[in-house]
């Protein structure tokens, strides 16, 4: 489902549920880590990373209507206490504290973002993506993901070098 469009004319996308799971099997979450979502939408990713570890969520997101299925989504799942949206422009944040991340952005807009999570993100910080790559990145891991409704999706592992 579509709606609005942020400002760089992203469109808003609910997740697949299975293509969820994946990267989060993936980004292999520890116990304590703070797993942060640029781009949260409903904060589905968000959820769902609470069943793989005892970790806590920050979500960035700017569309109202993202927000508040976020917030109802939160709520709906009991995980007030490990959830936080933050209704702030990730282009604007500082993320040089973040080690775990979880992005679904177009090209163009992994592409607006490389250069920040280049400079900013610490060495380690892993980020799993999905559909799109992150322009000038080279992956860890790519794999091909055959999903339940019979299509394949890319998703994306990095580490920050």
């Amino acid at each position: 489902m579509t709606s609005k469009t942020t400002r760089i004319n992203e469109p808003y996308y609910h997740s697949i549920e299975d293509i969820i799971h994946k990267k989060l099997e993936l980004l292999n979450l520890k116990d304590g880590e703070v797993l942060v979502d640029l781009g949260c939408g409903d904060a589905r990713n968000l959820i769902e990373a609470c069943s793989f570890a005892k970790i806590s969520c920050i979500g960035y997101e700017i569309l109202p209507e993202a927000i508040a299925d976020a917030h109802s989504n939160i709520t709906k799942s009991g995980l007030e206490d490990r959830i936080e949206i933050r209704t702030e422009d990730f282009f604007d944040v500082d993320i040089s504290t973040i080690k775990v991340l979880i992005i679904y952005l177009t090209r163009y807009a992994l592409g607006e973002l490389s250069l920040k999570l280049e400079n900013e993100l610490p060495k380690g910080a892993r980020i799993v993506t999905h559909q799109f790559d992150i322009p000038a990145w080279k992956s860890d891991r790519e794999i091909d993901y055959l999903q339940k409704n019979g299509q394949t999706e890319k998703i994306y592992l990095y580490t920050k070098k």
